[in-house]
């Protein structure tokens, strides 16, 4: 039998061809169909609001799923509720609750192991509150304590070190490739370079609140001397290097270590291409002590290390 398709099958198909354009007419009305009737209107997500307000502690997690949903979360609950803390953490842990803000019946991974203690229905919004069943303690947040009375920063060339004075000046920001805003109180050092909190954005975009400390570079390293820091059974923190800076995976490596009357707690290395990294160092020596803790950054070049770091005592 051939498989020769002969002049009636090219007149069959011209003659069904028109019916092409009204079927993918149809295709694409169903489509718009299910995506408008999917979309969670605004009075439910104001709804959720005013439930949220009403309920959430100070201390507690709002947080908005699935992930790409967040930016409709911040413009409708706004920066009273969708706070820099919450939206811009380190990570869940240190939360005792959470708000869960949800859509489309959707879950942040990071709460899979939370117990679920209640859910509350707002339309096509689910508010889901969740308790922490192992909540972190934390004794100091070295983010927190980014100010002249808590902490020295200088600037180390060899065995010259200058300090980094406390300045104010006007917020710097720019276009892509600029990095994180630089905001106007930071500690400014000779030569260029500064210290400062802001907020980093990693590999998969999501922000991060953290203390800003480009690597100098050119066998320099910027120093924080924090002062009178209550030490616990650990220092645990993360750290990354802005995502416009890192992506393209090419730059040097950033060093962080830290130390403790001159001993040295411990070193991580930030290799581009590990986001928003995590680590740990013992400080079960210093549990219970009052102490300057010394955090020092470099890398063998400066070029695009804009790199942020953060940190607690446990």
């Amino acid at each position: 039998m051939s498989d020769h398709h002969g002049p009636s099958d090219a007149v069959a198909w011209r003659r069904w061809a028109f019916a092409a354009v009204p079927i993918a007419g149809l295709l694409e009305l169903a489509a718009h169909v299910v995506q408008t009737h999917s979309v969670a209107p605004r009075g439910d997500w104001e709804a959720a609001r005013a439930y949220v307000a009403a309920h959430a502690a100070p201390d507690d997690l709002v947080a908005f799923a699935p992930w790409w949903a967040d930016p409709i979360g911040r413009e409708t609950f706004g920066p009273a509720i969708a706070t820099v803390q919450r939206e811009a953490r380190a990570d869940e842990t240190r939360f005792p609750r959470a708000l869960e803000v949800a859509i489309r019946g959707e879950h942040l991974p990071e709460l899979a192991t939370w117990r679920k203690a209640e859910e509350q229905r707002f339309g096509r919004v689910t508010v889901t509150t969740w308790d922490n069943p192992a909540p972190v303690h934390v004794l100091e947040d070295l983010v927190s304590l980014v100010d002249p009375a808590r902490v020295r920063v200088s600037r180390v060339d060899g065995a010259r070190e200058a300090e980094c004075p406390a300045s104010h000046a006007a917020v710097q920001s720019g276009g892509l490739g600029f990095g994180p805003a630089v905001p106007s109180e930071r500690f400014a050092c000779p030569g260029g370079g500064f210290v400062a909190t802001s907020v980093v954005a990693d590999l998969d975009y999501r922000p991060h609140r953290c203390i800003y400390a480009p690597a100098p570079g050119g066998g320099g390293s910027v120093r924080l001397h924090f002062l009178d820091v209550q030490a616990g059974q650990a220092l645990v923190g993360h750290h990354a290097i802005y995502v416009e800076a890192e992506r393209d995976r090419k730059g040097a490596p950033v060093t962080l270590t830290f130390r403790a009357g001159g001993v040295v707690i411990g070193s991580v290395t930030h290799h581009d291409g590990d986001g928003w990294k995590a680590f740990e160092f013992d400080t079960s020596d210093l549990t219970g002590q009052r102490v300057e803790l010394v955090a020092e950054i470099s890398a063998p070049s400066g070029d695009r290390r804009q790199y942020c770091f953060e940190a607690v005592t446990r």
